[in-house]
């Protein structure tokens, strides 16, 4: 466990990195509920010139305690605890510097998990953390439980720590584990792992460590039965796990004349058509959200009954349009290989034409030969942005379109009834979009669009 630390010893804190993170960190020391002493001094520091948020941060806490355009290895040293956005590079040569003469880096998940006193169950993974964390947080809601969702979803957690609540439900990213080392949790979950953050992290393996650290002190562990090579390597005493597959001790799926339906212990929960979610990939996505739930007090019963009507998170394998018998599906948040062929693999049985695929954009690195698999699936393939010509290099017949204007115009002319278009890029956005919502949304636009006019 990491050192407890020390508060009210502390006579300098230095922030680094002024995004969400870093600007709760520094509205919770300064505020009435720190845990710091009155005569604590705390620096903020940020590489940009004028990071987002700066103007409140120099209002709370004035002009001589905010630096832009970098730090000085000495600040840093001279520091008693340096508090690190997760956006930040640990590798960062000072920052190692830094640890190295003692300084004890930490992020704001480590703080909270020093400080909290609540309940708290977790969920990390490379695809489907938001869609898990959502899903138990309206769990706890609908039948009157004061569960808070926080993390990387959007809501900081020390501002999540803040409120009155009767448990939490945190979404953590890689980047938000490697700082994280106290976190007790009733539960903690970990989805799938496949490559992703090539850019941030040495190889494939240093990723998939920094998201083990979420079992450090977690009493049960929720784990996958389709990714077991990612399974931490001493499996802990409690685990549940969940799959696609049918189980007789844990969740799972079984198909019947009836067709597909979720499973406890080898007992039928539900049928697949009970839920809004679309795809065998969601109905995991539930298993690990009602597993995470019953640590927690609530039965799977009482956990179906709140979210079967529950459609999703825009942009993540959401059914955004139909016309003509043709229906479109918005998954711009598939950033990753592993995302798009989740998509395709859950959504390809509920299919009963041809599954159109648009992907493609920056890639970051990815060797997309690990996405020829799940392509024998897809019937026609259409690709743009960066890296959309490799793509297209993987299948035979595929289109480049370049832009995604020309990608949606292309499907929406050899779309018939029956037939399903989904954007999952695989690939980040960054080459043309401000990020993956703008991509979705452009999508959508492009869709209503083309079909205004044929009207």
């Amino acid at each position: 466990m990491e050192k407890r630390i020390h508060w009210q010893q502390i006579d300098s804190v230095v922030v680094l990195g002024l995004g969400q993170s870093g600007s709760s960190v520094v509205r919770f020391f300064a505020g009435e509920n720190s845990p710091l002493n009155a005569e604590c001094d705390i620096r903020i520091f940020d590489s940009r010139e004028h990071p987002p948020g700066l103007d409140d941060i120099v209002d709370l806490v004035g002009t001589e305690h905010v630096t832009t355009g970098g730090w000085r290895l000495e600040d840093l040293l001279a520091a008693d605890l340096i508090v690190v956005s997760p956006g930040l590079d640990a590798r960062d040569a000072d920052i190692q510097m830094a640890r190295d003469a003692g300084v004890p880096i930490v992020g704001d998940v480590e703080i909270f998990a020093q400080l909290n006193q609540r309940p708290v169950v977790a969920v990390t993974g490379s695809n489907g953390k938001s869609t898990v964390t959502t899903l138990v947080e309206q769990m706890g809601q609908y039948h009157g439980y004061r569960w808070v969702a926080a993390g990387n979803i959007g809501v900081p957690v020390l501002d999540a720590l803040q409120q009155d609540a009767d448990a939490y439900v945190l979404e953590l990213s890689s980047f938000q584990l490697e700082t994280t080392r106290s976190l007790k949790l009733n539960a903690a979950a970990l989805l799938n792992v496949s490559a992703d953050h090539l850019d941030r992290y040495d190889s494939e393996q240093s990723y998939f460590e920094a998201k083990l650290n979420i079992f450090n002190h977690a009493s049960v562990s929720v784990l996958n039965r389709q990714d077991q090579q990612h399974w931490p390597k001493i499996v802990p005493d409690s685990v549940v796990t969940v799959g696609v597959d049918e189980s007789v001790s844990d969740y799972g799926l079984v198909k019947d004349d009836a067709g597909i339906a979720m499973t406890r212990n080898g007992s039928i929960l539900a049928r697949a058509d009970r839920f809004a979610l679309a795809g065998t990939h969601n109905l995991v996505n539930i298993q690990a959200a009602l597993a995470l739930a019953e640590t927690l007090g609530l039965s799977p019963d009482k956990g179906i009954a709140a979210i079967a009507d529950f459609t999703g998170l825009p942009h993540r394998c959401q059914v955004v349009y139909e016309a003509q018998g043709v229906r479109w599906v918005d998954d711009s948040k598939a950033t990753n290989i592993g995302a798009t062929e989740a998509a395709i693999n859950g959504l390809r049985p509920m299919i009963n034409g041809r599954l159109i695929l648009i992907a493609g954009g920056d890639g970051k690195g990815a060797q997309f030969t690990q996405l020829l698999p799940v392509l024998s699936q897809v019937d026609v393939l259409l690709t743009i942005g960066r890296d959309g010509k490799k793509i297209a290099e993987l299948r035979k017949g595929a289109r480049y379109c370049e832009h995604l204007s020309d990608a949606v115009k292309t499907a929406q002319q050899i779309a018939e009834a029956e037939d399903w278009v989904v954007l999952s890029p695989a690939c980040a956005s960054l080459d043309q979009f401000k990020n993956f919502v703008e991509r979705g949304k452009v999508f959508q636009e492009h869709i209503v669009r083309l079909y205004e006019r044929s009207a």
